[in-house]
């Protein structure tokens, strides 16, 4: 009887112990989730329209006509003009652009100037561009070569003349559909002085420069 009592009561004082080892050692052996670490947003790219390659387009605007014969000092004008463009662009570092461009226009432009009447009938210009693209719309600046035909009056005589110069500006161009733009720009042309042959007026050197803005519309291939 006191062997069975003492081997109980020596149970009763160890089963807890076996009970809390099988426990942890259970514990040990269940996997262990890893601590939640908040986790950045991940950041996507800046997204910017694509703008390499060929492009054309057409535009109207407005012009401010200046003319100068040699004697006489400048006199200013004004008109419309329209007519198109077509281009090809490179695009580097999805923000750098740069390209080629070339466009003509029909013009109704006139300026008086020491009684000779001074009309600018076309123009056209060939021209570098450099841009900088951001989200859908692209920033640029131009410079290039422009000539325009040009007649002028007195009550001598008509003639005329074109003449050569050059063309530097700068606009804002952007996506409004998918491979279709819009643009806005301003140009400054300043053209050599020509000869013009006005009878009994004689020769009159004659020198013609302008300021265009232009509005137009794209499409990209």
């Amino acid at each position: 009887m006191l062997n069975v009592t003492r081997i109980l009561s020596m149970t009763a004082i160890a089963l807890p112990t076996m009970v809390a080892s099988t426990a942890i050692s259970l514990a040990a052996d269940l996997p262990q989730e890893e601590p939640l670490i908040p986790q950045a947003p991940a950041v996507s790219p800046i997204d910017t329209s694509q703008w390499g390659g060929f492009y054309v387009g057409v535009y109207g605007g407005y012009t401010w006509l200046q003319a100068e014969t040699g004697t006489t000092a400048e006199d200013e004008g004004e008109g419309v003009r329209a007519g198109g463009y077509a281009g090809y662009n490179w695009q580097f570092d999805n923000r750098v652009v740069t390209g080629l461009e070339a466009q003509g226009a029909y013009v109704d432009a006139d300026a008086q100037t020491g009684g000779v009447n001074v009309e600018q009938n076309w123009d056209a210009s060939i021209r570098a561009r450099l841009g900088y693209a951001f989200e859908n719309s692209l920033l640029y600046s131009f410079a290039g070569l422009a000539v325009t035909g040009a007649e002028a009056q007195s009550i001598t005589g008509t003639d005329e003349n074109t003449l050569t110069g050059f063309d530097v500006g700068a606009g804002l161009e952007f996506e409004i559909f998918e491979d279709v733009t819009a643009r806005i720009e301003y140009d400054y042309d300043d053209y050599s002085s020509e000869t013009f042959s006005l009878g009994g007026a004689g020769n009159n050197e004659v020198d013609v420069q302008s300021h265009n803005v232009n509005v137009g519309i794209g499409l990209k291939f």
